[in-house]
């Protein structure tokens, strides 16, 4: 376990805490949460709605919240007891159903900008997150991991995109706030949404330990399910995470196994990016056997080879190039990667195969050229002395 610790440490010292969770969809990392809506908001008013109703003459929908409590105001609300909503909020029965509103100020006016159904275990959640010190990682997502399994649904789901928005680094930082237990049970129930099992996986490989690597190797065999197989970046990540040696065998052969789906095999080269961009020459070794099991199927191939040009990774250089009179990787995009990775890389047969290339095919180097030259990180400018 202290050599898990010390891993874990290192591999914090090398995140950049400026990127959502990587296992997570990129819609969730744009989701903006309760705490976010609070903080943009001029006043948040709780209260129950009244009255929907629609305009005869636009069939326009209203609806108006009778304010219970202000968790935040604005002078521009005065003495204002009802905010008219701009939708037909139906009220069920002569029961009022709880709302929050995040208001805006328009013309000195409330401006109500977004609502949310509001019980008050809801109303108690956003008083204490909105308080919540954004520098004290640990302590921020370690109140919103107590409320992942909320029985309010609404409090439950902002707790999670909480956690989907956070850095890598910060929740490996965080890594002794969860409870892997919490997660082997929110994991295994059917009800818990798909959306959510990858990062969950992730958090359980932060913090678990060799029964919880055995239960994410049961998850992994099922990955071919709907309702997993969108897990499997972070599935496999919590499993490399726990089990080194078994999760990247499980990583090669995913990536070497053309009959698995590419969806599947593109999640893993996610997976293998994030391990490589965060543990670096640690995992070298193993980052460039899942690049050797892509090369290769045509279909991923320029994946792993441009990866390969980016890193700086040169030590596949042989194999890289045998691809390219293959018909398997005659597609313009494959061939093109190839023809970049050989401009770039400082070998003599790379040198050998571009010499060559431009006497078979000078459009095509002449082409990447430019490419690489147009992209090319630009220089900044030299300061006068």
């Amino acid at each position: 376990m202290a050599r898990f610790a010390a891993a874990l440490a290192a591999l914090v010292a090398v995140i950049s805490p400026a990127n959502a969770c990587t296992f997570c969809a990129g819609e969730l990392r744009a989701k903006q949460t309760l705490r976010m809506h609070y903080a943009a908001a001029k006043a948040v008013l709780h209260g129950q709605l009244k009255n929907p109703r629609f305009d005869p003459k636009t069939d326009d929908g209203f609806t108006d919240l009778q304010i219970a409590a202000a968790l935040k105001d604005d002078p521009a609300r005065g003495t204002q007891a009802v905010v008219t909503l701009r939708s037909y909020l139906p009220v069920v029965a002569n029961t009022p159903s709880d709302y929050l509103v995040f208001c805006g100020v328009a013309d000195g006016k409330l401006d109500p900008t977004f609502g949310v159904p509001a019980t008050a275990a809801v109303v108690e959640y956003l008083k204490t997150a909105a308080k919540l010190d954004d520098t004290d990682a640990p302590a921020k997502l370690g109140f919103f991991f107590k409320h992942l399994d909320s029985a309010d649904a609404t409090v439950a789901a902002d707790a999670f995109f909480e956690l989907a928005r956070a850095a890598d680094a910060d929740i490996i930082r965080a890594a002794k706030q969860f409870e892997p237990a919490k997660l082997r049970k929110l994991l295994a129930n059917p009800e818990t949404p798909a959306e959510r099992l990858g990062i969950f996986a992730f958090l359980l490989g932060v913090s678990g330990g060799p029964a919880d690597a055995a239960f994410l190797a049961e998850l992994l065999k099922t990955t071919a399910t709907e309702r997993t197989s969108g897990a499997s970046g972070g599935l496999l990540a919590g499993y490399i995470l726990l089990a080194p040696k078994d999760g990247w065998a499980l990583a090669v052969a995913v990536l070497g196994d053309a009959k698995r789906s590419y969806a599947l095999r593109l999640s893993t080269i996610v997976t293998v990016r994030f391990f490589q961009a965060t543990r670096g020459s640690e995992c070298k070794a193993e980052v460039l056997k899942c690049c050797a099991a892509l090369l290769p199927h045509g279909d991923l191939a320029d994946q792993a080879i441009e990866d390969l040009r980016r890193w700086g990774y040169w030590e596949l250089t042989a194999d890289v190039l045998a691809q390219y009179p293959k018909p398997t990787h005659a597609a313009p995009i494959v061939r093109r990667c190839i023809v970049r990775y050989a401009l770039c890389c400082p070998d003599a047969a790379a040198a050998q195969f571009v010499a060559a290339l431009r006497q078979s095919d000078p459009k095509l180097v002449k082409h990447v050229e430019e490419m690489l030259e147009l992209f090319a990180p630009a220089t900044p400018p030299k300061k006068n002395p």
